[in-house]
């Protein structure tokens, strides 16, 4: 697909995935709206990425209808129009159930499951005008259990992809719906958890990289790039709505 002239909104833009994937799509001549809740970190993105032209950053919690409105909103003011939104925003918190708090609990389905929701509702309407599409960030804990007490980030990665597959019937024609079902990602966030020991299952491993890695049958961490490679082809590839595509080094096939 061309992406010149099109407008992309990505939420959680500032770091990691989403970091790489305003990289890509800015890369193919797309205008891009990065949202994030830091101010700092959107301003080290936007020097980062280095496109003043076509690269804007917008501070909006997506954990709150309010913050989704504001971050829609600004991307359709500052580009007149919206083509694609990937909502890639996130948080993982990992504890034993009987440890999980209601505030635990509400931060994880808030941002992932309310904040997919509330941005594709103040997208609706732009995206239909343009006949574009929706990628959404799941994972492979919304399609599987994994050992470690990630309950609230299971049941909100199963929202999503269940909300997916819901929004594309809601949105169909006009919009394309599709999520994105990583394993573990590359990122300093990852790398920091598990250098701290708070990645949930691996607390108690000398060496937690080498031990999520041997967990994986590819035998090796996904890199953030990849996942924006995937965003780019779920975003152009127009004959896809309601999928969920696995991104995972092979977690959801053999988990040992």
């Amino acid at each position: 697909m061309d992406w010149e002239g099109r407008a992309i909104l990505i939420t959680g833009g500032s770091r990691g995935i989403g970091l790489a994937t305003a990289g890509r799509f800015l890369g193919a001549g797309a205008s891009v709206m990065i949202s994030g809740r830091s101010a700092a970190a959107l301003a080290a993105a936007e020097a980062e990425l280095s496109c003043p032209d076509r690269l804007r950053t917008v501070a909006a919690d997506v954990s709150t209808v309010a913050g989704c409105r504001v971050a829609a909103t600004a991307a359709q003011e500052a580009f007149g129009r919206l083509d694609v939104l990937f909502t890639n925003a996130g948080n993982y918190e990992a504890a034993p159930v009987a440890e999980v708090t209601e505030e635990m609990w509400d931060r994880t389905i808030d941002t992932h499951l309310k904040g997919t929701f509330f941005c594709a509702q103040a997208s609706e309407l732009a995206l239909r005008a343009t006949r574009g599409c929706v990628v959404t960030m799941a994972s492979d804990a919304g399609l599987l259990g994994l050992r470690g007490g990630w309950a609230a980030y299971c049941a909100a990665m199963g929202g999503v992809v269940n909300l997916t597959r819901q929004l594309a019937v809601d949105l169909a024609p006009d919009v394309r719906v599709n999520a994105l079902a990583p394993g573990p990602v590359g990122t300093q966030h990852l790398y920091d958890d598990l250098a701290s020991a708070s990645y949930g299952g691996f607390e108690e491993t000398g060496d937690a990289v080498a031990a999520v890695t041997q967990t994986l049958p590819m035998r090796r961490i996904i890199e953030p790039d990849e996942i924006a490679r995937a965003v780019l082809f779920l975003a152009g590839m127009e004959s896809m709505t309601g999928s969920v595509l696995s991104v995972d080094g092979g977690t959801t096939i053999a988990l040992p």
